[in-house]
């Protein structure tokens, strides 16, 4: 039997030790998942505080290296023994791996393209110290080196159809990417829905993502279930994470039970999207998340303001002026388990996780050989 490609994947995150967004979670998701059908993974990511240079989880192996040691990240690319290098998003990893070894493959999933606008908005809400880290995070994701690296790409894609035509624009590209979804868990079936309607936020609590329009909604419709799932990312922003649970601590229709893992405690996740009627964001950008396939997966309805996909307009509604209120009661009034059910099967036919797993084990097998 054929030996499968033995994959490295390049990434700035990966979910644990502090990091919980998108990138690592399918970085993460996609590791473990080719793993268990027979690759050789390995990992390559900044370390983060209580991450080990070298270990191994549920059979991937994570190397890391000091965010800006430019040597080390080099030391660990050049000792790899990858037949394929796929970035989770382009960074400077993806610009060194292809000078290193450019006669491996190398593959790129640009995940959250951002123009100047967007770097804009990021610089908008962000804390005072991650202000001053802009230009140097703008280089390492967006900057020039970055820019070639992708240009030089043996294959680029997305994870969602709106993405291309962005991603060709910003990087000079001479065709459109291909889709190459994520990889979500989709149950055989819709679940049953609680008999009380409960409306779900899951997100990280930093500013871009607007919690408190969330938090603010509970008191409104005493007669619903809220739960705010997240918490902040940065030590700089706990300040802000614990004064927005002080703030609706005494909201008797609302819950918020923090950061659930999914990785340690999926039943925790499962139980909450089983019981959803909505799923809301209040970010004022985004590529398209994860939490949207994920609620989608579950028969969820999306209101949000960003429109990925027309995944809000589809399949729940989308908020143009911030009244989310609004937004709820007309759902609510117009059989919002109908549009539920159409995201539910959008997900399983596009991102259900053996059919996604299958898309890119067909693209590692094309370049490896």
């Amino acid at each position: 039997m054929k030996a499968r490609p033995h994959v490295c994947i390049l990434t700035s995150q990966y979910f644990d030790w502090g990091i919980y967004g998108g990138f690592g979670s399918m970085s993460r998701k996609l590791a473990e998942s080719l793993v268990r059908s027979g690759h050789r993974v390995s990992v390559i990511v900044p370390g983060r505080q209580g991450q080990q240079p070298s270990e191994t989880i549920s059979g991937v192996e994570i190397r890391s290296f000091s965010p800006r040691n430019v040597v080390a990240a080099c030391r660990l690319i050049r000792e790899s023994t990858a037949d394929i290098f796929h970035s989770q998003d382009p960074t400077v990893l993806t610009y060194l791996a292809q000078r290193l070894h450019p006669r491996r493959a190398h593959l790129v999933t640009s995940r959250d393209p951002r123009e100047l606008s967007d770097w804009w908005v990021e610089f908008r809400y962000a804390t005072p110290m991650r202000r001053l880290l802009t230009p140097l995070n703008y280089f390492t994701e967006s900057g020039l080196l970055v820019r070639r690296a992708v240009r030089r790409a043996d294959a680029v894609f997305c994870p969602a159809h709106f993405l291309k035509e962005k991603v060709k624009r910003l990087y000079g590209l001479s065709v459109l990417p291909t889709l190459l979804p994520n990889l979500i868990d989709v149950p055989a079936s819709l679940p049953q829905k609680s008999a009380r309607p409960t409306i779900t936020f899951v997100a990280r609590w930093d500013k871009r993502k607007r919690p408190w329009l969330f938090l603010e909604l509970a008191a409104q419709f005493p007669e619903y279930r809220f739960v705010a799932v997240g918490q902040g990312s940065a030590s700089a922003e706990s300040g802000f994470d614990a004064q927005l649970r002080r703030r609706f601590r005494d909201v008797p229709n609302l819950e918020m039970p923090g950061l659930i893992n999914r990785f340690r405690e999926p039943e925790r996740m499962h139980r909450i999207l089983s019981d959803t009627w909505i799923f809301v964001s209040t970010a004022v950008r985004e590529g398209l998340p994860l939490t949207f396939l994920e609620a989608a997966a579950y028969g969820c309805p999306i209101i949000s303001r960003v429109d990925p996909d027309e995944f809000a307009s589809r399949f729940g509604k989308q908020v143009t002026d911030d009244d989310y209120a609004s937004a709820i009661r007309h759902l609510l009034a117009d059989n919002p388990l109908e549009k539920g059910r159409a995201a539910y099967d959008y997900v399983r036919e596009t991102y259900e996780t053996s059919k996604a797993l299958a898309a890119h084990q067909e693209q590692y097998e094309r370049f490896a050989a």
